[in-house]
């Protein structure tokens, strides 16, 4: 009789075209779309209910780039955030000769979860971002003063397209962590970092890149390129014990550096090049897998799959199992003896997102032959995917 493999991985009945992976939940849980903080960008215009075409927080931008309004758009799919000349000094001074854009959700409740875009960089000295920000706020965590304040900064991606000052700024994913300090009748504010950068298989500006953040707690995020796990940072704690303890804003924004030289006017007017475009923005909150979903999402977020493992006992069989689903289903567990006949079959509730989970059958292993899962749709009872022993 065949015994079982310890391990067994599923066959998806959709393959296909490119969709948002999220790392793996914690067993028991499983990640739902906060569409607060997501986007397809299909339509025709920003859409004003969850963004503004400017920076949340009053900053005009860094000069001589001024954040333009009218540098955003959204067209083809895509969030377009374009750079250019001015056609005289924008600014107190007329520090401002040249403008891009930036993108910021209108709210400030992006709190733990994971967030993450795909975006292809303009090919000018120009920035283009993913990050998470907050203002400033008394710092109270001591008690020792009640005039110092903190703010946060969460720095998924920051990339410079062309003529990169820094040579890594054109080919990789470069993240940082910043706790920002203002001591206790200092003026000037401290940056309290952490970060790392790590190669991409290809230029920022010559293919599209998936950058993400797992911001898991107060204490620490996992960054990922590509839907790959590169680094997990752990906050600096030189000042808080949890320093990263408050919800932010998201930003998309397209600016000048002071250690980077600026695009020249050639550049800035070449329409190729000039434009930053972002294909779509996710967030993810993670919740309880057996909670059902508040709200089905407006667009489709995954491919549906379901995959197992096994862990075999003496008297009991360990399914470890996740899926993925943009509607409320059930998994159609079977178990089939060698001749066919059915030893258990179960229906378990799996909700809207990507969950991850274990089943625990009571059952000798060895009278089990085959192992049949399918995600099934519990509004239409289609078949969404289905794993099996023999995938």
């Amino acid at each position: 009789m065949k015994r079982l493999p310890i391990y067994t991985l599923a066959a998806a009945l959709c393959a296909g075209t490119l969709m948002a992976i999220p790392p793996q939940p914690p067993e028991g849980y499983r990640w739902v779309i906060n569409e607060q903080f997501s986007d397809n960008f299909d339509g025709d215009k920003l859409d004003s209910s969850k963004w503004m075409d400017h920076y949340n927080g009053g900053w005009k931008g860094r000069a001589p780039a001024w954040f333009n309004p009218d540098a955003v758009s959204v067209e083809g799919g895509l969030l377009r955030i374009r750079s250019g000349t001015l056609d005289k000094p924008k600014g107190r001074k007329g520090e401002f000769t040249m403008y891009g854009g930036a993108v910021s959700s209108k709210t400030r409740g992006a709190h733990f979860g994971y967030y993450e875009c795909r975006a292809k960089a303009s090919r000018i000295g120009m920035s283009t971002t993913f990050w998470l920000s907050n203002q400033k706020e008394p710092f109270t965590e001591k008690g020792d003063c009640k005039t110092d304040t903190y703010s946060q900064e969460l720095d998924i991606q920051e990339a410079v397209g062309g003529n990169a000052a820094f040579p890594k700024f054109e080919s990789s994913m470069n993240s940082n962590t910043h706790f920002r300090y203002v001591k206790c009748g200092a003026k000037k504010e401290e940056f309290i970092s952490e970060g790392l950068s790590v190669e991409l298989d290809s230029p920022v500006y010559a293919d599209y890149h998936v950058y993400g953040a797992w911001w898991k707690n107060e204490n620490e995020a996992a960054f990922y390129a590509n839907d790959k796990h590169t680094e997990t940072v752990a906050f600096r704690t030189d000042v808080s014990d949890r320093p990263f303890d408050r919800p932010m804003q998201i930003n998309m924004v397209v600016e000048t550096y002071d250690w980077q030289p600026p695009p020249t006017a050639e550049e800035l007017e070449n329409a190729e090049i000039n434009t930053a475009l972002y294909d779509w923005v996710r967030s993810y909150e993670l919740v309880p897998i057996g909670e059902e979903a508040k709200m089905t999402p407006e667009f489709k977020v995954f491919e549906e799959t379901v995959e197992f493992s096994t862990e075999a006992e003496i008297d009991r069989l360990s399914i470890a199992y996740s899926y993925k689903a943009n509607e409320d289903c059930f998994l159609d567990l079977t178990l089939e003896a060698v001749d066919g006949d059915v030893l258990r079959h179960r229906k378990i509730s799996a909700y809207q997102g990507f969950g991850h989970d274990t089943y625990l059958e009571m059952i000798k292993p060895e009278l089990v032959e085959s192992i049949t899962i399918k995600l099934i749709s519990k509004s239409s009872g289609r078949v969404l995917a289905t794993a099996n022993t023999d995938s």
